[in-house]
């Protein structure tokens, strides 16, 4: 199993960060998905990204626990030589104004595909944690 974890503490209440976040809803408003459409509430939601060149992921949230402010998906389809991949989101309140987000990810792939997959989706949290500071200050 290959494993990628990226935290970031970011401005904005551990609140605000997790709504956004726990909703499994408008991710391309903080990520490279150029769009998404997420389907039901909750664990068993279905989210469906676009990337910009078309490619389809595939997404099913197993959980997400207010009390925690963890959730998790899965995805079950999409344009990357991986399986079983797992990711998991933690947001931690810092201070009433700033939190910590952990997005980070498990999957198996060809040792050939390792370490491109973890360049790929480290580089995507990183951008996704870096762009969604910017999304709740607006």
């Amino acid at each position: 199993m290959n494993t990628v974890i990226v935290s970031k503490s970011i401005n904005a209440s551990a609140e605000k960060a997790w709504a956004t976040l726990s909703s499994f809803r408008g991710i391309e408003n903080y990520s490279p998905i150029e769009r998404s459409e997420t389907q039901g509430e909750g664990a068993g939601a279905t989210r469906t990204c676009y990337l910009p060149d078309g490619a389809a992921i595939h997404e099913i949230l197993n959980f997400a626990e207010n009390d925690k402010m963890e959730m998790q998906y899965i995805i079950t389809e999409g344009p990357f030589p991986v399986t079983n991949y797992v990711s998991d989101v933690k947001v931690s309140a810092i201070d009433s104004d700033n939190c910590k987000v952990t997005w980070g990810c498990e999957f198996e792939s060809t040792p050939e595909a390792k370490e491109e997959m973890e360049k790929l989706f480290g580089g995507f949290y990183e951008v996704m944690l870096e762009s969604l500071e910017g999304y709740l200050k607006k």
